[in-house]
C-alpha cells in the first residue's frame, strides 16, 4: 500500500515541503532513498522501538521510503515522526483518510515521547501558504508554530496522540496564542536583556543603532568574551 505524507527541511529562513511516500510489500527490507543523510536513515531504528513501547509494530514486509524531492539534502532526526506514522498509515495500523493534509515532524526517542526540533516557523508559514489544515509537532515547538494564523497547530507529547487523533479517540486541541498578548508580555519581562551582558560595549551599541534603524546586522568571527 502507497501512502504520501509531508514534512519540511528548512534551509535558512526558508521552508520547502517535502513529500514522504512510504511503500509496503511483499518482502523483507528496509529501504530509505531521496538524498537523506545519516540521522535520517538511523531513523528507522528510533521507530522500530518506539512503536514497539506504544503497542504497534514496524511491519516485517519490503518498505521502501522515498522522499521527494529527490535532490534536496534531508538533514536531522526532525523526520522521525513523518516516518513513523507513513508506515503506521502504509501498514493499516491506522487510519489515513486525512494524513495527507497535516506537515507532521518530531524527533521520536524510544519510550514513543517526542523531542523538540529547529525551524518551526518557517515550516508554519510555509504550510499555510500551500494550503495544509495543520501541523503536527513535538509540545515544546507548539507555541512558536501557533504564531501563524490559519493553521492548526496541535502540540504532542508522545506519538500516540497522533495515532489517537487519526482514529478519532483522544481530545487533542489546536493550540491557541494571542499574538499580541504574548509581544507586551516579552516587552515587560524579556528572556534576554543587553544588561545581562557585561562589557561588549561598542557591540551593543551598534546592535542598538541597527533595530532603531530597521537595518541587518551580521556578526562575523569568534565568540565574545565577557569582560
Amino acid at each position: 500500500m502507497l501512502i504520501k505524507v509531508y514534512g519540511s527541511a528548512v534551509f535558512g529562513v526558508e521552508a520547502a515541503t517535502i513529500t514522504v511516500e512510504v511503500n509496503i510489500d511483499k518482502g523483507v527490507g528496509y529501504h530509505l532513498v531521496g538524498l537523506a543523510d545519516s540521522a535520517v536513515k538511523e531513523s528507522s531504528y528510533r521507530i522500530a522501538a518506539a512503536l514497539k513501547n506504544i503497542g504497534y509494530q514496524l511491519p516485517v514486509k519490503k518498505i521502501t521510503i522515498n522522499m521527494a524531492p529527490a535532490d534536496m539534502r534531508k538533514e536531522g532526526s526532525a523526520y522521525d515522526l513523518t516516518l513513523a506514522v507513513g508506515i503506521l498509515a502504509a501498514s493499516g495500523q491506522i487510519k489515513a483518510d486525512e494524513v495527507d493534509m497535516y506537515i507532521i515532524m518530531g524527533e521520536l526517542s524510544l519510550d514513543g515521547s517526542l523531542q523538540p526540533i529547529k525551524g518551526v516557523l518557517p515550516i508554519a508559514i510555509k504550510a499555510k501558504e500551500e494550503g495544509f489544515k495543520g501541523f503536527f509537532l513535538p509540545k515544546q515547538n507548539a507555541n512558536e508554530a501557533a504564531i501563524v494564523s490559519g493553521l492548526d497547530v496541535y502540540g504532542l507529547e508522545n506519538v500516540s496522540e497522533i495515532i489517537d487523533f487519526f482514529e478519532g479517540r483522544g481530545d487533542l486541541k489546536p493550540t491557541v496564542i494571542n499574538t499580541r498578548e504574548e509581544f507586551y508580555k516579552t516587552l515587560d519581562f524579556p528572556e534576554f536583556d543587553f544588561s545581562d551582558v557585561k562589557g561588549q560595549e561598542s557591540i551593543k551599541r551598534c546592535m542598538e543603532i541597527a533595530a532603531a534603524g530597521g537595518h541587518n546586522i551580521i556578526l562575523i568571527g569568534n565568540h565574545l568574551r565577557a569582560a
